[in-house]
């Protein structure tokens, strides 16, 4: 028997939490899209996990080329690490808000992972979070987690 790659690995673990979160956006609390044209809460969340369902089988296909390649110690590490700091995200933008969590997030995470262009770190750090800001306050009209130490965002 063939042993499966992380890759697949990984992209079986998406296509199964894409499945149950979709489900459970037909759960009946969510059922006010009849009052919303069909708009309700779920209805952004159904269009991403629709796409997080179908990039996953493109994971398992890519995952099934490859060879098996054990993980190290250091690349265990590096996913512990990604994943606490993530959590750590969460709970910042409820903490600080949405930019100045994700500003510290965007600048720390690239690192984190091994990439160390620091002039493309600093760009992307400094127009990312705000240009998500922007467009998500201004033009979706979805109120992200503002700061509780600064009045405009």
């Amino acid at each position: 028997m063939a042993r499966l790659s992380w890759t697949t690995v990984i992209g079986l673990v998406a296509l199964l939490v894409s499945i149950i979160l979709f489900y459970h956006t037909f759960d009946d609390i969510y059922n006010i899209s009849v009052v919303t044209a069909g708009r309700g809460p779920v209805f952004f969340p159904k269009i991403l996990l629709s796409a997080i369902f179908l990039l996953s089988i493109g994971v398992i296909i890519e995952g099934f080329k490859e060879k098996f390649n054990p993980i190290t110690g250091k690349q265990f590490l590096v996913v512990v690490a990604t994943l606490g700091f993530t959590g750590l995200y969460i709970y910042a933008i409820t903490a600080a808000g949405f930019l100045i969590s994700t500003i510290i997030f965007v600048f720390i995470l690239p690192w984190l992972l091994g990439y160390r262009d620091w002039k493309a770190i600093f760009v992307i750090t400094t127009f990312y979070p705000v240009i998500v800001w922007y467009v998500f306050e201004k033009f979706f009209m979805i109120i992200l987690p503002s700061s509780p130490w600064f009045d405009v965002f």
